[in-house]
């Protein structure tokens, strides 16, 4: 017997919402400043309070046997946990709290999350289909900074540079899709000097907030 899919809707719509990726320009980002605001994290955003981020996305399969109890931990006192992995397609590999969609190869999907080689492009993919406008990226920065590649220090496997080149192919399918699937939809990657993702229009991420950089982090 197969998981019973889940389907997003509207919740969001026409509100805007922040994905927190995993880029190491987070290091000395001020959390608070997302409290109040509708938030979808990438992975370890688990461990943060669901108060504070509300949704959290997982697509490599391999994420839920090392973080479980913290997913699930977060999935039972409020936050909403998605994946589009295709392992849980058993019932008895999916936990109740998990909520699954089919996986897209490439691309973004109205009835299913594309993948595109890494969680931060389904998350924009959810983040859509939940209605947000427009989309602000925290930490999609597609490069190591200072020797480090993300802001945490969860994982326990050792940072491939070349990963990089496959997440930015992802996200040109992603950004090709925008447009002609999800028209008037905008996706902002906020960064300072941090990003090398240029498919998407920029803003500073410290104005926005009207944060101050602390050592010199930020650029």
């Amino acid at each position: 017997m197969a998981v019973r899919l889940w389907t997003p809707t509207l919740i969001w719509k026409d509100q805007p919402c922040y994905i927190i990726g995993g880029g190491p320009s987070l290091e000395t980002f001020n959390w608070d400043s997302l409290r109040g605001h509708r938030v979808l994290g990438c992975n370890v955003a688990c461990y943060h309070d669901p108060q504070l981020v509300q949704w959290v996305v997982f697509g490599d399969a391999g994420f839920l046997d090392n973080h479980r109890a913290a997913l699930e931990k977060y999935a039972l006192t409020g936050g909403h946990v998605v994946t589009n992995s295709n392992r849980f397609c058993k019932p008895r590999l999916a936990p109740v709290w998990l909520k699954r969609m089919k996986k897209l190869s490439r691309g973004l999907g109205l009835d299913r999350l594309g993948w595109n080689g890494n969680t931060g492009a389904v998350a924009i993919n959810l983040a859509l289909l939940l209605g947000a406008n427009p989309i602000y990226l925290l930490g999609y920065d597609m490069q190591m900074i200072k020797g480090k590649a993300n802001y945490h220090n969860a994982y326990h496997t050792k940072a491939n540079a070349k990963a990089y080149h496959r997440f930015m192919k992802g996200m040109g399918f992603v950004s090709r899709d925008l447009g002609l699937i999800f028209p008037g939809r905008r996706v902002i990657n906020l960064e300072d000097n941090t990003s090398l993702l240029n498919e998407f229009p920029k803003e500073s991420l410290l104005e926005h907030f009207n944060l101050v950089a602390v050592g010199g982090t930020h650029g």
